[in-house]
């Protein structure tokens, strides 16, 4: 269940609701935060750039939502009754110049691509669950650098009898942190930033 609240021109805050009824078990021990970045941010991504470019293409051409948009079917009835609820209250458009708030120009996506799918300001600083794993990322990120460097500098000064005991198991250990470290950096942080969506690319 999806509730849009426009809060400025061109921006809206979404409260959503995802019911379930299957795999609980797997739903309590999986992290909020992964459930966002592998798949609703995803969603809403996607939903973005159409609804961007459907924003864009109605003012453009300044039609009546009855000639805009094709509604046959009976699952379209409740938002035809909304449409005819905000042209009788609001005739069609929010009175944001009442409360002193101009309307920007909505630009071409390919302009705006940075702006329109940017995570973190759209998403990761407002959320906890998400807000929290960025900062744990980044705090192993430090760790696991600073546990290759120092493991590097101890295995370099013990003595060479014991290098191939002591020192193969501890440089192996430091060079699977430097996995994990890239990873981390490469592949997890970005996901909670910016991701590209293009569409044709999803399958």
């Amino acid at each position: 269940m999806t509730y849009c609240l426009p809060v400025l021109p061109g921006k809206s805050r979404l409260v959503a609701q995802f019911p379930r009824n299957f795999a609980p078990m797997l739903h309590q021990i999986t992290p909020r935060w992964w459930t966002h970045i592998k798949t609703r941010n995803m969603v809403l991504d996607g939903d973005m750039i159409i609804l961007h470019q459907q924003e864009r293409c109605l003012q453009q051409q300044q039609e009546s939502w009855q000639t805009a948009y094709l509604m046959p079917t009976q699952a379209d009835r409740l938002i035809i009754e909304f449409r005819k609820w905000f042209d009788k209250y609001c005739h069609g458009q929010l009175p944001w110049q009442e409360v002193g708030i101009v309307s920007p120009e909505i630009l071409p996506i390919n302009e705006n691509r940075q702006l329109l799918l940017d995570r973190y300001q759209q998403h990761t600083r407002h959320c906890s669950s998400c807000r929290g794993a960025l900062k744990a990322v980044q705090r192993w990120q430090k760790f696991l650098l600073a546990y290759f460097a120092l493991t590097v500098a101890a295995v370099a000064l013990i003595r060479d009898g014991m290098k191939l005991r002591l020192g193969l198991p501890s440089i192996l250990t430091a060079l699977l942190g430097l996995g994990l470290y890239s990873w981390l950096k490469l592949w997890l942080e970005p996901k909670f930033y910016f991701v590209d969506y293009v569409h044709p690319d999803r399958k």
